[in-house]
C-alpha cells in the first residue's frame, strides 16, 4: 500500500463493521440498510422520510485463491453514495407495518428498503486513505484503511414481475431529464459487457494499488 490518497476502484465483499444489523422492513440480517418511507396522511398529502443505519461497514478485498491475507477497507455510509435496487413494501404489508411500529409512524406507509447483506459482492470506488499514518500509538490500531468520497454499488439481483415496473419508474424519476428508454438501454449495455471490459477493476494482488483515471460514460443521443 505505497500510494495513499489514490483514486481506486475495486470489487469486494461486504462485512459488518462491529455486528450484523436487522433491516427494519424485511428483518434480514445485513451490514447496512436504507429506507425511503412515504407516509400517506390524506388522499392528497404525503410526507417522505429518508432513514439509514449509521454504522460503518467493511469492504473485504483479496484473500481468495492464495492471494494472501484479505484487506479490510472501512466505509462510512453517512459520507458514501449507496447505489442498489430497493424492495417495495406496500401500505398494509408486514414490512410497512413493521417500519411503522419501529419508528412510530401513524399514517399508512409504503416503504422502499435497500439492504446490503454480509457477503454481498460490491463494486466501489473512491479515495483510498490510510488514516493510521501520522496517528499516535494509541490511535493507529483504531483507524486503518478507509474509502473516502465512496460510491458503493450493489449489482441488481433478479427482479420479479411485480417489482420490475416500479423499479424502472423509480430509477427514471431519480435520473431526472434522462428518459426511461435511455436508462433501460444503458442498463442493458452494462449487463452485456464482455468479461474484463470494465476499466475500473483492480485485478492486482494485495500490496499495490494503481492510480486510475475517471471512466468516460457514454453520452445518450437525443432525438
Amino acid at each position: 500500500m505505497n500510494e495513499i490518497g489514490s483514486l481506486v476502484s475495486l470489487e469486494a465483499r461486504a462485512e459488518a463493521g462491529f455486528e450484523l444489523l436487522a433491516a427494519p422492513a424485511s428483518g434480514q440480517p445485513c451490514v447496512h440498510w436504507r429506507l425511503r418511507v412515504v407516509e400517506h396522511l390524506t388522499a392528497r398529502t404525503e410526507l417522505v422520510h429518508e432513514l439509514a443505519s449509521p454504522e460503518s461497514f467493511n469492504l473485504v478485498w483479496g484473500g481468495d485463491s492464495g492471494q494472501g491475507l484479505p484487506v479490510r477497507i472501512r466505509v462510512d455510509p453517512e459520507a458514501a453514495r449507496i447505489e442498489a435496487t430497493p424492495t417495495l413494501h406496500r401500505a398494509g404489508t408486514p414490512g410497512a407495518l413493521s417500519v411503522a411500529g419501529a419508528f412510530g409512524f401513524r399514517g399508512a406507509l409504503s416503504v422502499e428498503e435497500t439492504v446490503i447483506r454480509a457477503g454481498d459482492t460490491l463494486e466501489a470506488d473512491g479515495i483510498l486513505q490510510d488514516l493510521s499514518l501520522g496517528a499516535g500509538p494509541f490511535r493507529a490500531a483504531a483507524q486503518g484503511l478507509e474509502l473516502l468520497e465512496a460510491t458503493v454499488r450493489l449489482p441488481s439481483r433478479s427482479l420479479g414481475p411485480v417489482l420490475l415496473p416500479w423499479a424502472l419508474g423509480t430509477a427514471a424519476a431519480l435520473l431526472g431529464g434522462m428518459g426511461l428508454a435511455t436508462w433501460a438501454a444503458w442498463r442493458y449495455h452494462l449487463a452485456h459487457l464482455p468479461p474484463g471490459a470494465s476499466a475500473w477493476r483492480i485485478d492486482r494482488p494485495p500490496g499495490s494499488f494503481a492510480r486510475l483515471a475517471p471512466p468516460e460514460f457514454p453520452r445518450p443521443r437525443l432525438p
